[in-house]
């Protein structure tokens, strides 16, 4: 599956209503697929972070006009990977299994979906200020909609592990369950 943030609307819409009268079984399935999107999201986020402050020091060669927009970018790259990477980081979950297997679904490029401005990036002209302003708006926009998203999996995720806690302590969940 390739996420779209219309996906993570309905993925957050089925995995609900979280109560003490959801079964476990239901809870923990839930988990597993909030998991995944957070890790998808978080990708995405870190991914967009890094293009932003891509697309800025590229309207910084533009405006100092004196630079090689490509060459300063280059230049600048180990830099911008060093600190422009914001919101990546495991899920909450104690699965770290999902956490794990999620990531390694990225490998297989399987969060295309999330990185279609990514991909029109790399192809951009980033010697266009216009193009380039552009770019650092939309990719703005859709960073802060990842960011609620993954704010609203986390807290999801939070209130089933509350739930999940509170079968384990009545009893009613098993960690055996969970092993099998």
């Amino acid at each position: 599956m390739t996420y779209s943030l219309e996906e993570f609307d309905s993925l957050l819409s089925r995995a609900q209503p979280v109560s003490s009268s959801t079964p476990v079984a239901t809870l923990r399935k839930w988990r597993t697929e909030l998991v995944r999107a957070s890790v998808f999201v978080s990708f995405a986020i870190g991914v967009l972070s890094v293009d932003f402050e891509v697309l800025k020091e590229g309207l910084e060669a533009i405006e100092s006009s004196d630079k090689d927009v490509l060459q300063s970018i280059v230049d600048d790259l180990p830099s911008i990977l060093a600190s422009g990477w914001v919101g990546g980081g495991w899920s909450l979950s104690p699965d770290a299994s999902a956490s794990v297997g999620a990531a390694a679904e990225l490998s297989l490029d399987n969060a295309s979906g999330l990185l279609e401005l990514h991909t029109e990036i790399a192809s951009s002209n980033l010697g266009d200020p216009v193009a380039v302003r552009d770019l650092m708006e939309r990719v703005s926009t859709q960073r802060l909609a990842l960011i609620g998203i993954r704010e609203q999996l986390e807290g999801r995720i939070k209130q089933i592990q509350q739930i999940v806690r509170q079968h384990y302590a009545a009893g009613t969940a098993s960690v055996d369950d969970w092993l099998a």
